[in-house]
């Protein structure tokens, strides 16, 4: 889709929620060179994103002059035109990225526009709307047969107002149908009060959805004549979508986000994007905003022939392999085929895991463990495999590992060949990703749970927040939120180095991951937001 000028996506992300993301803007996202993003693109969305790619991110704020950190642009439209035009000419695929739908109050059409002029092909990649879905997850339908059969969608920004291009607000108040009111936090009183002007009762229903189809959403609702003091008593701030209707009286009954477990928490999952993805949806669906940040990322070692070299051995050097991960799994069944094998090298011989998950890995490239020990740790599979540890293993293994397996072996009388299968390193996380995590007051949304797997993933999650934000507000980040570990080599990890360790899963497994953190967060505290 890209030539010598390339080619620009506009693309809506959808509400809020990351499952509302279409198949074609994922696609757009996957292949993109460079990706323009504004912040009411949930930032986690970034992640499908290529390694490679450029990521510019409009950041969140006042209009201010000071430098920004690298990668993020000035809210100025003329500064996103031009970063724009300035990509696809030098033939890139650029993935513009905005909120909700790019044509729904948005800028899509006048960007369209530009690339028009430019004579820089593009394409528009509609998104679910925000006016629509955020009431919806508040269990506010827009319409419905027994109370209206019409909806109307209004911008209540004054700029439009400025433009000339005024709202007929007596026209919408004689109307029967819904009201909803997009960009109107700052104006709800105002315009509530236009409505009421115009002939709307002041007891027509109203409600003010913030963040709507999050984790974190609230609602507040009341009636034309006191929706202003309840929004500013409520404390809420954009971005936010007013309905207006009788409508609204349908959330008590229909209210459906608010009942999960974890509604309001937002919980940090510091695993890989593929190891993660589990976990993320399990809280996802007990209600809890996830916030991925990678502190795990796995690349082939730098030199792969140590392991083609030792593969090529099996059948006449080892009697059995141990595999201690999922990603060791995966690493070691690439790395076979790389070097033109398949699974019958493995062919009589004895195939050791450390646990279940590391177990289901095997069985999805075509293998079936013979030991898998009942507590999933190196010393659980040195109580299985007693009376085998003298035997010729091979241990395919991360770049740092711990050693008590080979110790163990050594100490039987066998022999265990150590060999990279793989780097556990640490990715980049996009900017605005890590700035959720903070405090409101400081640029964020808060953070109620963070859920570490490994030691590995506790010491990257300091460096990245600590490279981003600064030392100061990774304590602070810390200090607000609890801590969840997999198990108890973990937790020794984390207290050495001085993290406080909320719960410790009673299994290295996501359903017992979720069971901690829904007991951390039971006694019904929230991180600020």
């Amino acid at each position: 889709m890209s030539g010598p000028t390339g080619f620009v996506s506009i693309v809506g992300a959808g509400p809020g929620s990351p499952d509302l993301i279409t198949l074609a803007a994922r696609d757009r996202l996957e292949r993109a060179d460079v990706v323009i993003a504004d912040y009411l693109a949930n930032p986690a969305l970034l992640l499908w994103c290529r390694p490679d790619a450029i990521i510019l991110q409009r950041r969140r704020g006042p209009r201010s002059e000071q430098p920004l950190p690298e990668g993020l642009l000035p809210l100025r439209q003329s500064a996103v035109n031009e970063a724009i035009v300035a990509h696809a000419r030098q033939g890139r695929s650029v993935v513009r990225l905005k909120g909700g739908d790019p044509c729904m109050f948005g800028r899509g059409a006048e960007e369209a526009a530009v690339l028009a002029e430019a004579g820089i092909a593009y394409e528009l990649i509609p998104g679910v709307s925000s006016p629509i879905a955020a009431p919806q997850a508040a269990g506010i339908p827009v319409t419905h047969r027994d109370f209206t059969p019409a909806v109307t969608f209004v911008s209540g920004f004054e700029a439009y107002d400025k433009a000339g291009l005024h709202v007929a607000w007596e026209h919408l108040a004689r109307s029967a149908g819904t009201i909803v009111v997009m960009m109107s936090v700052g104006n709800a009183r105002d315009n509530a009060a236009k409505l009421v002007a115009a002939g709307r009762s002041s007891d027509t229903p109203a409600a003010m959805v913030r963040w709507g189809t999050r984790g974190i959403q609230r609602t507040v609702v009341g009636t034309l004549a006191d929706i202003g003091d309840k929004i500013e008593q409520a404390g809420i701030r954009a971005p936010a979508v007013l309905v207006v209707g009788e409508v609204v009286s349908l959330r008590q009954q229909l209210a459906w986000i608010e009942t999960r477990p974890l509604f309001g928490r937002r919980i940090a999952v510091t695993r890989s994007i593929r190891q993660g993805a589990p976990l993320r949806r399990l809280l996802g669906e007990h209600g809890a905003d996830v916030v991925p940040i990678p502190c795990l990322a796995v690349e082939p070692p730098a030199d792969i022939t140590g392991l083609h070299d030792a593969l090529g051995r099996v059948a006449t050097d080892f009697d059995g392999m141990i595999l201690t991960s999922p990603n060791g799994v995966h690493a070691t069944f690439d790395a076979l085929a790389g070097a033109g094998l398949d699974v019958r090298t493995f062919a009589g011989k004895t195939i050791a895991v450390i646990g279940e998950a590391t177990a289901r890995a095997c069985k999805a490239r075509g293998v079936v463990p013979d030991v898998v020990p009942t507590a999933p740790r190196s010393e659980g599979l040195v109580a299985a495999l007693s009376g085998r540890l003298n035997q010729r293993w091979l241990l395919p293994r991360a770049d740092e590992a711990r050693d008590v397996l080979p110790k163990a072996v050594v100490a039987a009388g066998g022999s265990c060949e150590l060999v990279v299968a793989y780097r556990a390193v640490r990715p980049t996380v996009p900017y605005l990703l890590v700035q959720s995590v903070l405090p409101a007051n400081e640029g964020g949304e808060g953070l109620d749970v963070v859920c570490f797997a490994s030691g590995k993933t506790a010491r990257h999650w300091l460096e990245t927040l600590t490279e981003t934000l600064g030392a100061d507000a990774t304590q602070t980040v810390l200090a607000a939120a609890k801590v969840v570990s997999l198990g108890p080599v973990t937790t020794a990890a984390l207290e050495s180095m001085s993290i406080v360790v909320d719960a410790t899963a009673a299994e290295p497994t996501d359903a017992a991951m979720v069971a901690a953190v829904r007991a951390v967060c039971a006694d019904g505290s929230r991180a600020p937001t």
